[in-house]
């Protein structure tokens, strides 16, 4: 791949890639999951105020038990951890510091709330419970006290009831004056004369024990209300609040720049491939421009390799006109003789005739009977001579060897005629075992006296190509083998047919000669590629028979080893894919090389 094309390809993916970055910043903002923070932050802030009045709710003594109290900490628990999962993904970007902030102040406060919540509940159960108890005993107390005739019952239990209802007042209205009151009663409580039994005593301490805790509860519950009311947990979800939404609002904003550039750089790219398409518009015209021209070229240079190979032909038929000269001769020479000894058998012949025709004269003139005698004696004799000479046999058989002679002679003319045709010879059926047995009789001088020729023909289909075309091929392929044997060698030329397959044929030519060369192998179907003296090969024959054996579908290849010879095998399809006639005409872009 050139240098231009890398760089090409390079630009083209960084546009590409820019593009996508891009579209990828244009939808970055996630409308849907930020609704569903915010949703999850509302309803955090609405259960912290739940809370909050379900402690209120507690301390006044409305909630009977702690279960309400109790009850938001696992929700709480559940919508932080989905919170936690719904921001994971804005710690990492732009203002995710401030999120991560302002997420950790609320898990600092929310913590400390749970811890002030626990602490109430433990205070508010011990004043719940001294609460409860305070009637109870002051029913007790005031019955023992009665009953011991230490006070009479006009003055004790006035003054229990009354720190009763005070203790009880007190929790619901915590104000001082009350408070004050209360302390007072306990103080005269205090001074119940000390002759009391020590059970009734041990009472008293108790109840004003627990007079005292609710004092002390409902002072501590006040403080502890005082700092759940102090913490911020409302104001810190908000402020988790205004940091997602500030986030939001960035990413918002990078969005639209993001748009903005998406739209600017669409134009940019729109504006060059606007440009691209007018240079591809003008290169268009000037490739059409050029395929018409070539296309003409293609035309003339296609005409001009059909005369190529036509040349080719003459060379090899050129190398081989002394041999078939001579071939031509010898039957010829035949005939020559026949002709020679049948005129001279035609004076006895002609005598015959005219001894015959005056015989039959002088019967029809009734002559005299010495003549007609004379003459039938003389004819008798021809006749005689002429059967005792086998004359009739001798010329029929001098005729026989003439026509002998002369079908040879056709014979030749025939094969040179098919074999120096130019190649547009119709397609037909094809025996290729013919094809070769002609071959070999246009290569019989060269292989006379040289070469035994062995034949190893199976049965095989005829196969749709162009006859003279394959012709060629063979020729081409027999002479080289003839003049790769070397003189002193024994040469044999092994022909092979068989099937390949159900729809192809094989043929295979092989020598027994001096095998080609490693560094020569690669070159055999270079065009104008020979190993032979200048002035005896053009170094196109091998190359013009692998084009027409790839015009044909089918394949050549070769195998060779030095000083062993050279097997060359062909296979054709007994139907190529396409048999027109143009198909057979040998394609000036077919790869020339194997």
């Amino acid at each position: 791949m050139s240098k231009n094309k890398i760089l090409g390809f390079a630009a083209a993916a960084t546009l590409i890639a820019v593009l996508i970055v891009l579209v990828a910043l244009t939808r970055s903002v996630d409308l849907e999951a930020h609704n569903r923070i915010v949703a999850t932050l509302r309803e955090m802030k609405q259960l912290d105020a739940e809370w909050n009045t379900e402690v209120l709710r507690s301390k006044t003594g409305f909630s009977e038990h702690y279960d309400a109290v109790a009850r938001p900490l696992a929700q709480l628990a559940s919508l932080e951890s989905r919170l936690e999962q719904q921001t994971a993904g804005l710690i990492g970007r732009e203002g995710g510091d401030a999120v991560a902030l302002a997420l950790q102040s609320y898990r600092e406060v929310i913590k400390k709330k749970i811890d002030a919540v626990e602490h109430f509940k433990s205070q508010n159960a011990i004043l719940r419970n001294s609460s409860r108890y305070l009637p109870t005993a002051a029913q007790e107390l005031g019955d023992g006290i009665t009953a011991a005739g230490v006070l009479p019952a006009e003055k004790i239990v006035p003054l229990l009831a009354d720190l009763v209802n005070r203790s009880l007042s007190y929790i619901l209205a915590p104000e001082q004056s009350r408070r004050e009151l209360i302390e007072g009663q306990l103080a005269q409580l205090g001074r119940l004369p000390a002759s009391l039994p020590a059970e009734l005593a041990e009472k008293a301490r108790l109840f004003a024990s627990h007079v005292e805790t609710v004092l002390r509860q409902q002072d501590a519950g006040d403080v502890i209300l005082g700092e759940l009311d102090v913490l911020p947990t409302a104001e810190r979800i908000d402020v988790l609040s205004d940091a997602i939404a500030g986030q939001h609002d960035r990413s918002l904003l990078a969005q639209q720049q993001a748009r903005q550039w998406l739209i600017a750089y669409s134009v940019a790219l729109l504006l060059a491939l606007a440009w691209l398409a007018s240079r591809l518009i003008r290169s268009f015209r000037l490739l059409r421009r050029s395929n018409a021209s070539l296309q003409k070229a293609h035309a003339e240079l296609q005409e001009s390799q059909v005369y190529m190979v036509q040349s080719e032909k003459m060379s090899a038929l050129g190398q081989m006109v002394a041999g078939i000269a001579h071939e031509i001769n010898t039957p010829l020479a035949y005939v020559k003789g026949t002709v020679d000894v049948m005129h001279e058998q035609i004076a006895g012949l002609t005598a015959l005739l005219g001894s015959s025709r005056r015989f039959a004269w002088l019967m029809r003139q009734q002559a005299d009977k010495s003549d007609i005698r004379d003459e039938f004696v003389k004819l008798e004799a021809l006749a005689k001579k002429t059967v005792d000479d086998a004359v009739l046999e001798e010329m029929d058989a001098l005729l026989e060897s003439s026509s002998n002679g002369i079908s040879q002679i056709s014979e030749i003319v025939v094969n040179l005629k098919n074999f120096s045709r130019l190649d547009r010879a119709k397609v037909s059926q094809f025996d290729v075992r013919e094809g070769l047995e002609s071959t070999l009789l246009l290569a019989k001088n060269l292989l006379k006296n040289k070469v035994r020729i062995d034949k190893e023909f199976d049965d095989i289909p005829n196969i749709s190509c162009s006859p003279s075309q394959i012709n060629q091929v063979f020729l081409n392929l027999i002479t080289n083998a003839a003049q790769a044997i070397p003189d002193d060698r024994e040469g044999v030329l092994t022909l092979r047919t068989s099937r390949a397959g159900t729809d192809r044929v094989r043929v295979e030519i092989q020598d027994n000669g001096a095998g080609i060369p490693a560094d020569v192998l690669p070159k055999i179907f270079d065009p104008f590629f020979t190993t032979k003296e200048v002035g005896k090969g053009t170094g196109m024959g091998l190359s013009i028979s692998y084009k027409i054996i790839q015009t044909h579908a089918g394949r050549i290849e070769v195998d060779t080893e030095a000083e062993v010879g050279t097997v060359f095998t062909i296979e054709l399809p007994v139907q190529p894919p396409v048999v027109d006639d143009d198909a057979m005409l040998i394609d000036d872009e077919m790869p020339l090389a194997a």
